[in-house]
């Protein structure tokens, strides 16, 4: 054991470190930074489904599924439900056949043309059966905005 005599100078030593680390600590948390809060996300896609009933008789407050299709369908539609739009809005849809060709793209459809914030809207674009009656397997549709990636759907014709 340490004569007595060392034990004030441990002590002291150690209250000082002590003491320096409670002011560093201190003093660090006293910066601050600035930030940028970016605003609220626009265009937020709540569901895409690919379905084979007719969009317009469903109700878009509910959840939304895929539907299975068929070659036997008389069509095909892709559903987009997207929130919290502002602004207008171009969308168009891409079809992909199973072999990664554009089978069809839509006209494009203006959304919210006088630019008023929408809690959601819903669109949707027709596959006829005349499409993909001879092609089963894997298709993909993209759905642009503004001539620009939104999202994308893969699904499968049986």
């Amino acid at each position: 054991m340490a004569p007595l005599s060392l034990w004030p100078g441990k002590l002291r030593s150690g209250i000082l470190t002590l003491a320096a680390a409670a002011i560093l600590s201190c003093t660090l948390s006293c910066f601050s930074f600035r930030v940028t809060v970016p605003p609220d996300p626009e265009c937020i896609v709540s569901t895409l489904a690919i379905v084979h009933t007719e969009p317009a008789t469903m109700d878009f407050e509910n959840l939304i599924n895929d539907e299975p299709v068929t070659t036997s369908a008389p069509a095909v539609y892709s559903l987009i439900k997207v929130l919290q739009v502002s602004k207008p809005l171009k969308l168009q849809w891409h079809w992909y056949s199973p072999d990664n060709k554009l089978i069809r793209r839509s006209k494009t459809v203006e959304i919210n043309a006088k630019g008023k914030y929408l809690a959601y809207f819903a669109a949707w674009d027709t596959l006829s059966q005349s499409y993909y009656s001879e092609k089963k397997g894997d298709w993909t549709v993209v759905i642009t905005v503004d001539g620009n990636f939104l999202t994308k759907k893969e699904f499968s014709v049986n």
